[in-house]
């Protein structure tokens, strides 16, 4: 989404980066074209002459979601990992790690508007496609993990992690006040549902 002259972001990429920021900040009761215009430092009128429902809107922030998640994920191989030791096991623990601490640190805006967007858009029909095309991608890249670490039942294993890692970010932003959400009790955490999700099946 860059603009014209290919330097700067668009003004289409600034007012969805910026509905991402309101929606962290206010949820969605707050989000309104006039308060992204303002969060993104536009003209009045901007973000509705690109987005000119609050559907439209919505829909942006979503593929903008994935665009991002997505960027930050192709860093990390698909194939070529292995839960044959327990050197292996750690490797992986490690990596999902990383990626909460990120999702809570860094990327927290995007998963706080995540959290809220997928919720509400189960309730849209026009939002339904997006948000099982933008499921169906994370799941298909985390069960080709699976499959190649040799793991049984690579996409059933791949939604129950998928569930597990929302489940700890949600615990996390809900339940700040209990500080189970430091790297550490994160690790340990990610390592015990590892350990159950990839344990051989009766």
């Amino acid at each position: 989404m860059r603009g014209q002259d290919g330097v700067g972001p668009s003004r289409k990429q600034r007012a969805a980066d910026a509905a991402i920021e309101v929606i962290a900040a206010e949820g969605l009761r707050g989000l309104t074209h006039r308060a992204v215009d303002t969060r993104a430092g536009l003209p009045q009128g901007s973000t509705s002459s690109c987005y000119r429902t609050r559907v439209a809107l919505l829909a942006a922030v979503l593929d903008r979601l994935v665009e991002l998640d997505e960027a930050m994920l192709a860093g990390i191989p698909e194939t070529g990992w292995s839960i044959d030791t327990p050197e292996q096991r750690r490797e992986i623990v490690t990596m999902l790690t990383e990626l909460l601490c990120y999702w809570l640190g860094p990327a927290r805006s995007r998963t706080r508007a995540r959290m809220e967007l997928y919720l509400d858009a189960t309730r849209r029909a026009e939002l339904l496609p997006e948000l099982e095309a933008a499921n169906r991608r994370f799941i298909d890249r985390t069960a080709a993990g699976m499959r190649t670490a040799g793991v049984d039942h690579p996409e059933r294993a791949a939604r129950l992690l998928i569930a597990h890692l929302d489940g700890l970010l949600y615990d996390a932003l809900a339940r700040p006040y209990l500080g189970d959400n430091d790297r550490a009790a994160l690790y340990h955490a990610i390592d015990t549902m590892v350990r159950g999700i990839t344990s051989p099946s009766d």
